[in-house]
């Protein structure tokens, strides 16, 4: 039975209808009312896995959150069970549902979970990356210097790395990767547990050649990482930009790329981008003797 009063937090297929588990399909036929990231998306779910339910479906999503929020700890707080669900896989995974969650924790809310399916884990465990130490990174950023930001602050992890992208990005993110990572491997996956499932595997450049040569690229994509490795040198943006501003003393900017290059063994299109950002700023700053 369905404990009264009780936020339950429950997965749902990523694709293949058949890890819509029998628990999942019995707690959504009990509750009294099911937060949905789209109650379109769960009313489909209901019929096709021909699950009867007489909860009430209400939206909750990043924009409407902060409103509905109150409105759902009110309900548990009356007695009524909750089921939160999002379009697919597991809740909270890139989605607002940990807020819920920490709401519940502090009003003294019981929280329970009804795992299930997980893009996450599903890509983890068919990628042939380490697996002993990983971190869901979310879904890259739009803008290119955002996104290289993300990129940056995670390259020296020694965890694979796992992200959410979309198919028309996918290709720029890819290189991205290739110019601050270097040659790691890395997998695509796409579309999984669904009929065209797809796993790309490859260093980060061959990747992103691949990728650009596909046309009409379609599906919910995963890209995973491996972290840095143990010889890998770790050099972050304000040591790289240090040994450029006394390289670039004197020489071309060319030469002095070539050399921190060869001295770090880093992309070096990571190094080119950090050697133009220094000399931008050098030649925007003011001539103190003029």
């Amino acid at each position: 039975m369905t404990a009264a009063g009780t936020l339950i937090l429950v997965a749902t297929p990523i694709g293949n209808l058949g890890d819509f588990s029998r628990r999942a399909a019995e707690t959504l036929a009990a509750v009294e009312v099911i937060a949905c990231e789209d109650t379109r998306v769960t009313r489909k779910l209901l019929r096709l896995t021909g699950t009867s339910s007489m909860a009430r479906m209400v939206p909750y999503h990043d924009h409407n959150g902060a409103e509905m929020r109150p409105w759902i700890i009110a309900q548990l707080e009356q007695g009524k069970s909750v089921a939160l669900v999002s379009d697919a896989g597991t809740p909270l995974v890139s989605d607002p549902g940990y807020k819920l969650v920490a709401a519940c924790r502090e009003q003294g809310i019981p929280v329970q979970a009804v795992p299930g399916a997980s893009a996450v884990l599903a890509a983890l465990a068919v990628s042939g990356l380490p697996s002993d130490r990983f971190m869901f990174a979310g879904f890259l950023a739009s803008g290119g210097g955002a996104r290289r930001s993300q990129i940056t602050e995670l390259c020296d992890l020694a965890a694979t790395t796992i992200w959410f992208e979309t198919p028309a990005r996918l290709a720029q993110s890819l290189s991205d990767m290739a110019d601050i990572m270097g040659p790691r491997q890395a997998v695509v996956a796409r579309e999984l547990t669904k009929m065209h499932e797809e796993v790309l595997r490859g260093d980060l450049a061959e990747l992103t050649s691949q990728i650009a040569g596909m046309s009409r690229l379609k599906g919910e994509i995963v890209v995973l990482v491996a972290g840095k490795s143990d010889d890998e040198p770790a050099f972050d943006d304000a040591q790289l930009t240090a040994m450029l501003r006394a390289e670039l003393d004197g020489q071309r900017l060319r030469d002095a790329v070539k050399s921190v290059v060869e001295t770090t063994g880093l992309p070096r299109n990571r190094v080119y981008r950090l050697a133009l950002e220094l000399n931008a700023d050098t030649d925007a700053a003011p001539d103190r003797n003029a």
